[in-house]
């Protein structure tokens, strides 16, 4: 796959809510961080983290902006994320509150896989539309 392509297969699998298919998408030792992981996540962690995520939002919703390759070989894509807390996300119970996020993903992609994607988004902002 080209890097457009591995990079729609990664959002639709999100969409999807299909965490192995997540998984699948990256190479072997690929990673994926974002200000709520703690660090980089990798194989089988990050399908976890996709699950709790779905299972916190059950109707999560990603809708892309654009796509920009940056000066540093990779690809910078704003979207913004929809979902309604109906599950428990770490140790908050369920608000039942809609939230809508603004984030974008770094994107490195190698041998049409995906190797790092660095995710970005304001925690506060979520907190915030959370309480």
């Amino acid at each position: 796959m080209n890097p457009q392509e591995v990079i729609e297969a990664y959002f639709a699998a999100w969409d999807a809510h299909d965490p192995q298919a997540v998984i699948d998408l990256y190479t072997e030792d690929g990673t994926y961080q974002d200000p709520a992981t703690g660090g980089p996540l990798s194989g089988q962690a990050i399908g976890d983290y996709a699950d709790g995520l779905f299972a916190a939002f059950p109707d999560l919703k990603l809708e892309l902006i654009s796509q920009a390759e940056t000066s540093i070989g990779q690809i910078a894509v704003p979207w913004l994320l929809f979902g309604t807390h109906q599950g428990p996300l770490g140790e908050m119970e369920a608000t039942g509150k809609s939230v809508a996020i603004r984030g974008c993903d770094y994107i490195a992609v190698e041998d049409g896989k995906l190797k790092t994607v660095y995710g970005t988004f304001s925690l506060q902002e979520l907190m915030e539309q959370l309480s």
